[in-house]
């Protein structure tokens, strides 16, 4: 399958966030979101569609035109971009290299060549067509926490998993059985033969959301999504966790940060703590 690339480029994070929104519902695969050291302070979103599919291009069009309206700064316009299925599964892997991510966590793509330190934890990655390459604030924010928690022996489910690196940091770290699923089928193909590639093949990642947590509770549910998501699903991540467990939220910009303080104090959720980066929040709740 051909497909046409869109992507609006260079904006800040209150628009990459909306972007999201429209590419995650319409695009295929969902939102692809790009930032570049140092300071993150751009965005670029991405996604594909297929390229014969005129429809969804004309409700992507109209939507991002209405959004520049909307938001202060406006929207630049969306470039398209016609590729072929190969020629992107080979484009995007340039912007992509080794980072490390607090004191121990390494993300090594898996056509980059990486000598491991002493203590240091690999995390194999294929982002594919996920998002979580271990670039974004939102997913630094929570290896970052993961790095400060004992995991050892602890149960994980990973809500949103997108590539699969949150999983396959903690499994890395010590934790499991892990529990994987995102709304995405794309995603959840990406995140498996991430597991694969790291030998964590056990390990399952599912099409689901937070309601679908394999009939059990966990001891740390851990949810990097855009915040109004988190807002909407919070009642099933509280159910999903286990009673003196902890739940790590991520993707919350600044802006929202209020509304979701005010959703955790209406779920009888603690915070534990408050980490930031850059324009992003995120935080570790308990029951």
């Amino acid at each position: 399958m051909d497909f046409i690339r869109i992507e609006v480029a260079n904006i800040d994070d209150e628009a990459a966030e909306s972007v999201s929104e429209v590419f995650n519902r319409l695009g295929y695969g969902g939102a692809v979101i790009e930032t570049l050291p140092p300071d993150f302070a751009a965005n670029t979103v991405s996604t594909l569609i297929p390229a014969e599919d005129d429809d969804r291009l004309q409700k992507i069009e109209i939507s991002l035109a209405l959004m520049g309206q909307a938001l202060p700064n406006g929207l630049p316009a969306p470039q398209m971009k016609f590729v072929g299925q190969n020629d992107w599964a080979e484009s995007w892997k340039e912007h992509f290299h080794v980072v490390h991510i607090g004191r121990r966590v390494v993300v090594q793509p898996s056509w980059r060549e990486y000598t491991p330190q002493p203590g240091e934890v690999i995390i194999h990655l294929d982002p594919g067509l996920a998002f979580g390459s271990g670039l974004h604030p939102t997913t630094q924010l929570c290896l970052q926490i993961l790095q400060t928690m004992s995991l050892e022996g602890i149960t994980v489910l990973d809500v949103g998993t997108g590539s699969g690196i949150l999983s396959i940091a903690a499994a890395k770290m010590g934790a499991g059985p892990l529990w994987a699923v995102d709304v995405d089928d794309v995603a959840v193909r990406v995140a498996q033969e991430n597991f694969e590639r790291n030998g964590l093949a056990a390990n399952q990642a599912t099409v689901g959301s937070a309601v679908d947590a394999g009939g059990r509770q966990w001891s740390l549910v851990v949810a990097n999504i855009l915040s109004n998501i988190l807002i909407g699903i919070m009642a099933d991540l509280k159910a999903a966790l286990a009673p003196g467990g902890r739940l790590i939220l991520s993707g919350i910009i600044n802006e929202q940060e209020q509304a979701m303080r005010e959703c955790l104090v209406q779920h009888a959720l603690t915070i534990e703590s408050r980490h930031e980066e850059g324009d992003w929040v995120a935080f570790v709740v308990s029951r």
